[in-house]
């Protein structure tokens, strides 16, 4: 009798949870931290799952201003893209946000909130956006030293959402003309031809250009 009845116990506090987990919010963000080279595009990728007596009518993305204390809203209601922010979820489990061209300003902390039938919104923080730049380094050379003809100069294209590390596909420009594919580039025996300005970008995404560095061949 105590057997069956701490089993019916068990099973009565079983269903009780399933219950209240099956009516509270679910929120899921693949990353808490994004990174993002500035020009590129970047995805937050997010699920929900909302209480069963809570039906969402439309979500909002948000991003929080810390000068003004204002946030800058990005609605599910609006399907088309009429600036870089674009929702690409749906009001019923995906919740995803896509930021085109980024800029130094969209860095920082995001949250989502889901507005409901029943006019109780829900929200909570979501990932927080670090922006960098890409950068050229050359070795051999400081930029205040002269480069003379004869002499050769490795430049290597880097950003710090590598971590240090030389991962990401790039592209290389002279001028503003593709040059060379890779994440480095090896220029040698120079020549007042070698002169110009470089410059190079995700090969995934051309408008995340770096600064340009002017070499100029004595």
């Amino acid at each position: 009798m105590y057997e069956e009845h701490r089993h019916l116990t068990w099973m009565l506090m079983l269903l009780f949870l399933s219950g209240v987990l099956c009516n509270m919010w679910k929120v899921k963000h693949q990353q808490r931290l994004i990174c993002a080279v500035k020009g590129s595009s970047v995805i937050f990728l997010c699920s929900f799952h909302n209480p069963a007596n809570q039906t969402v009518r439309r979500v909002l993305w948000g991003h929080a201003k810390p000068a003004t204390l204002t946030a800058h809203l990005i609605s599910s209601s609006l399907r088309t893209l009429f600036t870089r922010f674009q929702y690409i979820g749906n009001t019923y489990h995906n919740c995803s946000l896509k930021i085109h061209q980024v800029e130094r300003r969209d860095a920082g902390r995001y949250f989502v909130r889901f507005n409901t039938m029943s006019n109780r919104p829900h929200e909570e923080n979501a990932p927080v956006l670090k922006v960098v730049d890409l950068t050229i380094s050359m070795s051999k050379h400081s930029v205040k030293e002269a480069i003379r003809e004869g002499d050769s100069v490795n430049l290597t294209c880097m950003n710090s959402c590598d971590g240090g590390k030389i991962s990401s596909a790039y592209t290389w420009f002279k001028n503003g003309e593709p040059l060379h594919e890779g994440a480095a580039i090896y220029l040698r025996n120079l020549s007042p031809t070698s002169s110009g300005n470089y410059t190079c970008s995700l090969k995934t995404h051309l408008g995340s250009t770096s600064r340009v560095l002017r070499i100029d061949v004595e």
